[in-house]
């Protein structure tokens, strides 16, 4: 029984790693697969990732801090990372952010059905931008 939670946790983690990996390769569909269409902000995500990828490249940093197991749901608080260098000046900016994520088990497999805030995602919020390497 420990060892099917132990998988549970690492699959559901494995679904939050596969956003920032996809992130990070600009791939916005692919990063917004692990999301279930049920998620009540699934298109304003889905319009965040495809403009944080078309206009930036993307670096992510994620750490799990906690986890709450059940049987058919996972939560996670994420502290995520984002560097962000704009594809047209090459400035970077760094965003970071605790999110809540939850997983429920759908036919065998993880879905995130809730994540929240998400406006670190957004493309349209800019900070200080810094000079990469100036």
């Amino acid at each position: 029984c420990a060892v099917a939670r132990a998988d549970d946790s690492a699959d559901a983690r494995a679904q939050v790693s596969h956003i920032a990996s996809a992130l990070s390769d600009g791939n916005a569909a692919d990063a917004i697969t692990p999301i279930d269409k049920s998620f009540v902000n699934y298109d304003k995500l889905r319009t965040y990732f495809s403009g944080l990828t078309g206009a930036f490249q993307i670096v992510n940093g994620i750490d799990v801090s906690d986890e709450q197991d059940e049987k058919d749901q996972i939560k996670l608080s994420v502290h995520w990372d984002l560097t962000l260098t704009n594809l047209q000046s090459n400035y970077t900016e760094n965003r970071a952010a605790d999110l809540n994520i939850k997983l429920l088990r759908q036919k065998r497999k993880w879905k995130i059905v809730d994540i929240e805030p998400i406006d670190i995602f957004n493309p349209a919020i800019t900070h200080a931008a810094v000079p990469k390497n100036p």
